[in-house]
């Protein structure tokens, strides 16, 4: 009978370990969530402003009538600002994911389309900014390490686990409403 109650008091206890460590790494994943949220949001910022918006499509428009070999410092104004503006945004963001700031997914998924479209834009650039520095590390290249990362994401999939993360079902999907021409 003692063996009995022993055992009991031995899985009960058992129980309340794993309960209170499953507990506490939930509060410790809230906490870090709290403590981040406020710096990922900010920096997700400026992408939904107009004037941004509008500096990268100058970028995205005015880029390639340039010579690559002026890199980025040798472009004109106020394309070089809008250069440096924008891909250093990106980078910013690239930061944040990849050192772990702010949920790599995340970031990822908000911002894929026009992120990619940028470093696609600016790559050869970036690669000839290198060279006139003299240096492979010392331009963008978190910027460069996180499109290459995000090109080879499957952004469904990854937003699929943003959701499951969260307990949440799968999200809906969204279709274009047929055309009434």
């Amino acid at each position: 009978m003692s063996q009995a109650i022993n055992l009991l008091a031995l899985l009960v206890a058992s129980a309340a370990v794993v309960t209170s460590s499953s507990l506490t790494w939930r509060a410790l994943r809230l906490n870090h969530n709290a403590n981040h949220l406020p710096v990922v949001l900010d920096a997700l910022k400026d992408q939904r402003t107009g004037e941004f918006t509008r500096r990268e499509a100058v970028l995205w428009e005015q880029l390639p009538q340039h010579d690559v070999a002026l890199g980025f410092a040798g472009l004109p104004e106020p394309l070089r600002g809008c250069a440096y503006e924008v891909s250093c945004y990106y980078q910013h963001l690239a930061c944040l994911a990849e050192y772990g700031v702010a949920n790599w997914d995340f970031i990822a998924v908000q911002t894929t389309y026009r992120m990619l479209r940028t470093w696609d834009c600016i790559q050869p650039y970036v690669h000839a900014e290198r060279r006139n520095r003299g240096s492979a590390n010392s331009f963008l290249n978190s910027y460069e390490r996180f499109a290459e990362g995000v090109k080879a994401t499957d952004i469904d999939a990854a937003t699929n686990r943003l959701y499951r993360r969260n307990g949440s079902r799968r999200p809906k999907v969204v279709t274009p409403a047929p055309s009434r021409h």
